[in-house]
């Protein structure tokens, strides 16, 4: 296995621990942002771990992170994209739908990915050239070339509110032939393992996305990221590569 891949599973493992640990658990320490968003001692204490990892194991590369930052404009050299719980409430909440979303990018490109949704019990990754995988096994994006017969996995309808778009969320779930709110990380793993035509964020940042493009594209879709368009992030579609255009017009990104 690639040394960077088997390096990024070995974190993913290590943040597996510490999150089933905490999951679902009575005494779950959970506090505000200063952006008012939550975060739980899971997401500090895995982000704290594989930074202390990197730091050991990797000195001659950089963390930047969900809940301890980074310099993002910085691009040049190695670094780690963290974002040890992307999906913060459905943790907090019991659900199944969050994953531990790890990166490696040199210059500012993502070289190697691992998405791990331990409360499903499955790990995604992809490493440049090489391909994608779920749970060890190649995966590959859907044929679907018709938006009627598409089907659509996006985040939160209260988020495409918060952010003005929800008209044109609809506007396209009612052109599919289904649509199914599943999150940011299995909205856009969905496409790559082919069960989800197009994914759609209404907003995120560089750690939302920059496993899951990477894993997206390898598994022959097509990932457009818009999370620096403004200082809180943007918007991210994922697609079979077919619907693409169609899911961008539709979204004003086009």
């Amino acid at each position: 296995m690639n040394p960077d891949l088997r390096f990024a599973h070995e974190l993913a493992d290590m943040a597996d621990v510490i999150s089933m640990s905490r999951w679902r658990s009575l005494d779950l320490k959970v506090e505000r942002k200063l952006d008012l968003t939550e975060v739980t001692e899971a997401d500090r204490q895995i982000e704290e771990r594989i930074r202390e990892r990197v730091a050991r194991d990797r000195p001659g590369e950089r963390v930047v992170g969900e809940e301890f930052g980074g310099d993002m404009a910085d691009i040049s050299g190695a670094r780690w994209v963290v974002d040890p719980i992307d999906g913060t409430r459905s943790f907090i909440r019991g659900y199944e739908t969050w994953a531990s979303l790890i990166a490696l990018q040199h210059q500012g490109i993502t070289v190697c990915a691992v998405a791990s949704v331990p409360a499903l019990g499955q790990r995604y990754a992809a490493a440049r050239g090489e391909g994608a995988t779920a749970d060890g096994k190649p995966i590959r994006v859907s044929d679907t070339d018709r938006v009627e017969a598409a089907m659509l996995a996006h985040t939160s309808i209260s988020g495409f509110v918060r952010v003005g778009i929800d008209a044109r969320l609809r506007s396209l779930a009612g052109r599919c032939w289904d649509s199914r709110g599943m999150g940011n990380s299995l909205s856009h793993l969905s496409v790559a393992r082919g069960t989800a035509d197009i994914g759609w964020s209404a907003r995120a940042n560089l750690w939302d996305f920059a496993a899951l493009a990477l894993i997206v594209e390898e598994a022959g879709g097509r990932f457009t990221d818009r999370s620096s368009d403004s200082p809180v992030g943007g918007a991210g579609i994922s697609s079979n590569g077919r619907l693409h255009q169609i899911a961008l017009e539709a979204a004003g990104l086009e």
